[in-house]
């Protein structure tokens, strides 16, 4: 389920660039480079699938070709299971492959106290365990399956950019801690010379946390589903879902699978897929960007240690390093951003405000992508009735969290127990308002562009 497009990079106005070689880099510079992502130019080659055809049976059918479609099938096949998932692209072609590659075991808003508030204890405790474990999940299985995807297990960060916060991110590291859980919290000249930034002044950090191209992961978690049993069928867009007596029978142009039982994996796409799913979650449009590789004096100042963060301004900002020496970076999209031009110079002057060594960044690749967002801002899988589920985890954490409920799914589909999922499954239910809801993100980021450039000016 293709829910981003790529763009074309176009002539840089001389206003935000004042430097002739730089435009003529530029000009020369190939068309390929400025209308992919950054994965799809360094991703070890995909394998090679076929499309459906024909009649088929399985014992369970996944839809969507992402994270949490391709650990659920490769989880299953490994239980062996008869599996078999459809996707309309290639795998990765959606929100995985455009993401950012931050492997963050982490909530978005809350921490392992506060979140018993909106769960109780029992349920709070088991999704904390679930989400503390979930970047050695994901090393774990690129370890075992030899996933070539340039993975760092150098962790992950959440910097603070307030003594306040700073010091809430001190309470939540012990929380993790006495959980048992390798988090610890860093401050002072420390926190400098970490980031290369002076911009914050702690961070919250996830030892087993890092990064990784994600569409290497989500090829190579295709592969070894598929060698250990799982038939797996691209370019294959399901035409129709529907429930026959006591199966579910998907149909696409060219084939039919019936299936006992279905797991919808298609992100934003599950919407699409069955009308229980509607209107429950919001894309979250962001820009994402990587420089061309930094010169060595760059990369002693910034995260000389590896590492990734994102941190908690209105307006965030993220960076990590890849192994080709790439910076990678996002912004969200506002309505005030429009064009391709004003994203690339958007690009440039992130990198400017935030790191003292790049002064003249050389934006090399840049790109679109989207994360659905739950209006919990926590993981959710539905039940759908007639044995089918959904899978909606994104939330910006979908590599981490996505890989280990996509596991948790299949076990509970192998065993029928329901109690071993960490997340309480529950019905869907569409968001109010869902016309007005859907422009919230890009309304709140706009707001939060406005006030970064208010503050730029004061």
């Amino acid at each position: 389920m293709d829910v981003t497009r790529r763009f074309h990079l176009l002539a840089i106005h001389p206003s935000f660039d004042p430097l002739m070689k730089k435009k003529a880099n530029l000009r020369q510079r190939s068309a390929t480079a400025l209308t992919s992502s950054l994965w799809t130019a360094t991703a070890a080659r995909a394998p090679a699938f076929t499309s459906l055809s024909g009649d088929q049976q399985a014992d369970v059918l996944v839809v969507g070709g992402g994270i949490a479609g391709m650990s659920t099938a490769l989880s299953l096949a490994e239980k062996g299971i008869d599996v078999a998932l459809v996707e309309a692209g290639q795998p990765g072609d959606g929100a995985t492959g455009q993401s950012g590659g931050l492997v963050a075991p982490d909530y978005i808003r809350h921490s392992p106290e506060s979140i018993r508030s909106v769960l109780g204890h029992k349920d709070a405790e088991r999704l904390t365990g679930m989400i503390g474990r979930s970047g050695q999940h994901v090393f774990d299985l690129i370890t075992r399956y030899g996933i070539d995807c340039g993975a760092r297990q150098d962790g992950f960060y959440t910097p603070s950019h307030t003594p306040s916060l700073a010091e809430d991110q001190r309470r939540y590291a012990n929380q993790w801690r006495v959980r048992g859980h390798k988090v610890s919290f860093v401050e002072g000249e420390e926190v400098r010379r970490l980031f290369g930034a002076d911009r914050y002044c702690g961070a919250l950090r996830f030892e087993e946390g890092g990064s990784l191209n994600p569409l290497g992961y989500v090829r190579g978690l295709a592969r070894s589903a598929q060698l250990n049993g799982a038939r797996v069928f691209t370019n294959s867009t399901v035409r129709a879902l529907n429930r026959e007596k006591d199966v579910w029978v998907c149909q696409t142009s060219s084939g039919t699978i019936r299936a006992p039982r279905v797991v919808l994996a298609a992100n934003g796409g599950n919407a699409a897929l069955h009308p229980a799913m509607r209107r429950t979650s919001l894309p979250l449009h962001v820009v994402q960007f990587a420089t061309t590789p930094l010169d060595p004096a760059q990369r002693r100042a910034i995260l000389p240690n590896g590492g990734g963060f994102t941190d908690k301004v209105p307006y965030l900002f993220t960076a990590r390093i890849d192994n080709h020496g790439h910076l990678v970076s996002a912004f969200p999209m506002s309505f005030l951003l429009k064009g391709d031009e004003g994203y690339y110079r958007e690009a440039r002057s992130r990198l400017r405000e935030h790191f003292e060594t790049m002064r003249d960044p050389d934006i090399g690749h840049l790109w679109r992508g989207v994360a659905w967002v739950n209006t919990s801002f926590l993981p959710e899988v539905y039940d759908l009735g007639d044995d089918a589920i959904a899978i909606q985890a994104c939330n910006g954490r979908g590599i981490a969290t996505n890989t280990v409920l996509g596991a948790e799914v299949a076990a509970m589909l192998a065993t029928g127990d329901s109690e071993s999922l960490s997340v309480r499954m529950r019905k869907p239910k569409p968001i109010r308002f869902y016309s007005a809801a859907a422009m919230l993100p890009k309304l709140l980021m706009s707001m939060a562009y406005l006030s970064r450039i208010n503050s730029k000016s004061a």
